[in-house]
């Protein structure tokens, strides 16, 4: 298949033939040697809402002041496994083979970004949550140093360098000395460019925080319209059976801020031990795999289309090349990882055989919609597979009957900028100046092809 075409490619790699050799399939080839490469850091976060950020001062400084946040950035699968997937690829869960929490083993670990950067060189390491329902007796590929659990805040099982240990401290804290070890293995090579991936569990269920932050104030909570919605007739049948009480929202709110602040700390420790280290040459981005509710709309959890589910904190930091304090309004989704950090490390993706359907976000240029993805999880099999199309102003939503999962059973359209809460479906409530049948009809046969679209060029091509 043919490459990115409408978007620029990532930088031209130089293959030193006989001494270079042709990389495996699914690994990248380097940059040009007297290209320097930047080491490349992803914070990635469990479940984590757009607007708990007041609660971590020290990575807003580091990445908000000192980079660019991407506002309208989305999970393109709101669920965790699939969404992971969806970040080491930058495929869309209908291209991944991972549409719920029980796939890991179905995802090519060929295609992921810390397989294209090991082929191109760079030492790679992992600290945290992999994919959910890993099987820790199996190492992870592509990695030289590791420290992995699945789940769980403290006297959980890892994996650590090959070797099975039950760690009773705090996970986030246990994340951040592991960080702290392979930054300075790394630096031992100190020539050679590296790639660290790090997995908080925070603020995922049970929301625990550390002891030292179990009694701290992370400000009061004013209930948002969505909070207070009181009729949901507007809305799928399945959503409407759902009736979360505003205490439950309250407590997990608070729990998960609290979870946070560890994570906080530990964004801090580790860039201050990179600036102590001298690597400022570092492309980082600090995102998170899904949204979360807090009783919008009757709602706990994720697996909903509704921005407070779909809708991530996406933050990008990369001295000298990604500007400082900025806003950009974009389109971002989790697809759009792998495509960033192989432009930004001179790597070409192999699109041949892993055709990549997100685009750089060191490029110019936009999307005029984005697709976001849910497939039934065996864990909550009653919410059905659905579709979207998303824009900057407006969202379009599909839900598929359980047995093709193809027959519309529901629909939803909702106008973001005058109803951002998304309580009026505007499909339900009768009203003339709503979207016409031709309109809806447009966008369920541009859904249909975007449901089916893989890698960015032609017309089968995704948005």
């Amino acid at each position: 298949m043919e490459g990115m075409r409408g978007i620029a490619r990532a930088t031209p790699f130089v293959l030193l033939a006989g001494l270079l050799g042709v990389p495996e399939v699914g690994q990248g080839a380097p940059a040009e040697a007297a290209v320097p490469r930047p080491n490349v850091l992803l914070i990635l976060t469990d479940d984590q809402r757009t607007d708990t950020m007041h609660v971590m001062p020290r990575t807003l400084s580091w990445f908000q002041q000192h980079g660019t946040t991407y506002s309208n950035a989305f999970a393109t699968t709101p669920l965790c496994c699939p969404s992971r997937a969806n970040i080491m690829t930058g495929q869309y869960a209908h291209n991944t083979g991972v549409d719920n929490n029980y796939e890991a083993e179905d995802l090519d670990q060929r295609s992921t970004i810390q397989a294209y950067l090991k082929g191109a060189g760079y030492h790679t390491g992992i600290a945290g949550k992999f994919l959910n329902a890993w099987d820790l007796k199996v190492n992870p590929s592509y990695f030289d140093r590791w420290a992995i659990q699945n789940h769980g805040y403290s006297g959980r099982p890892y994996n650590i360098d090959g070797k099975r240990k039950l760690v009773k401290k705090y996970t986030t804290d246990f994340i951040r000395k592991q960080a702290l070890r392979f930054l300075r293995w790394f630096e031992r090579d100190d020539d050679r460019p590296w790639y660290l991936h790090l997995n908080p569990f925070a603020p995922h269920h049970p929301y625990t925080p550390a002891r030292r932050h179990r009694k701290a104030k992370v400000g009061g909570w004013g209930l948002n319209p969505a909070v207070l919605e009181t009729d949901q007739t507007d809305k799928p049948p399945v959503v409407q059976t759902w009736n979360i009480t505003r205490k439950e929202a309250r407590r997990t709110r608070r729990q998960q801020l609290r979870s946070l602040l560890a994570v906080d700390q530990l964004v801090s420790r580790i860039l201050e031990e990179m600036q102590r280290l001298g690597e400022q040459d570092t492309i980082a981005i600090f995102m998170s795999d899904n949204g979360f509710f807090w009783g919008e709309h009757g709602l706990i959890d994720k697996r909903w289309p509704y921005m407070q589910s779909a809708r991530i904190p996406m933050l990008v930091r990369w001295p000298g090349h990604v500007a400082q304090g900025a806003t950009d309004e974009r389109l971002a989704a989790t697809i759009d990882v792998l495509p960033t950090f192989l432009e930004a490390a001179g790597v070409e993706p192999d699109e041949d055989t892993y055709p990549v359907d997100g685009r750089s976000l060191l490029q110019p240029g936009t999307r005029d919609r984005l697709l976001i993805e849910h497939f039934v999880d065996p864990l909550i099999p009653s919410i059905p597979d659905w579709a979207s199309i998303v824009t900057t102003d407006s969202q379009y939503v599909e839900y598929y009957d359980e047995t093709t999962g193809e027959a519309v059973t529901f629909r939803e359209y909702y106008d973001l900028v005058a109803d951002p809460w998304q309580l009026d479906n505007l499909l339900r409530d009768d009203d003339e100046a709503d979207p016409s049948p031709r309109a809806v009809t447009g966008s369920s046969v541009q859904l249909s092809r975007d449901r089916r679209c893989v890698g960015t060029s032609g017309a089968g091509g995704c948005p």
